[in-house]
């Protein structure tokens, strides 16, 4: 199956929610913690192209986040969005929520893209892991920060069962690459739902 690089269409757009929501979980954390508003909008955008560019690096495809201006902006918006976010009294709910999304969404991209383009089971499942974990692995590092991917629970875990949710709807109910990305981040969230309601 081929996937289009350029083209606007639901992949695309999954892909700039993605980088919108890691990009205000990452400017809204840095803010928290004392960095300027610059520096916080940098780490935003590289946490928010990370699983893009690393993704398609590792599939062969055209590199969508330097062909698509859309993806900067997306990333951006997302850095702006967690400016002021960071001052709220319900910062540490935003962050929780903005990544919980950005996490999901990268996972499921990751692994539907991965059995899309004919990736075996055990290579997409570890390419929807590794690229879901990207950003905030990005985020947590240049920060100085334990990885909350090390850090907690169900954080990991919920990305790797996602990307094979991801990887059951395509290869088993044959759903499009963008409703099995979506029912993967499904699976993500209500697993970081559940981390939620006993933090």
């Amino acid at each position: 199956m081929t996937l289009s690089a350029t083209g606007f269409g639901p992949l695309l757009f999954l892909d700039l929610a993605a980088g919108f929501m890691l990009a205000a979980a990452a400017s809204c954390l840095a803010r928290t913690g004392g960095a300027r508003a610059g520096g916080a909008l940098a780490l935003a955008c590289l946490a928010g192209l990370a699983p893009p560019l690393l993704r398609d690096a590792l599939l062969g495809m055209p590199l969508l986040a330097l062909d698509q201006p859309a993806c900067l902006a997306a990333t951006l918006a997302g850095g702006l969005l967690g400016l002021p976010a960071a001052r709220s009294c319900r910062s540490g709910r935003f962050f929780f929520l903005a990544d919980a999304f950005g996490l999901a969404l990268a996972t499921g991209l990751a692994a539907a893209k991965s059995a899309a383009l004919g990736l075996e089971a055990t290579g997409a499942l570890i390419l929807g892991l590794g690229v879901g974990l990207a950003g905030s692995l990005v985020r947590d590092i240049l920060q100085g920060n334990t990885a909350l991917a090390l850090e907690e629970d169900l954080y990991a875990t919920a990305a790797a069962l996602g990307a094979a949710v991801s990887l059951v709807l395509a290869r088993q109910v044959h759903l499009p690459p963008w409703q099995c990305a979506l029912g993967g981040a499904a699976c993500i969230l209500l697993l970081r739902a559940f981390r939620l309601r006993r933090w």
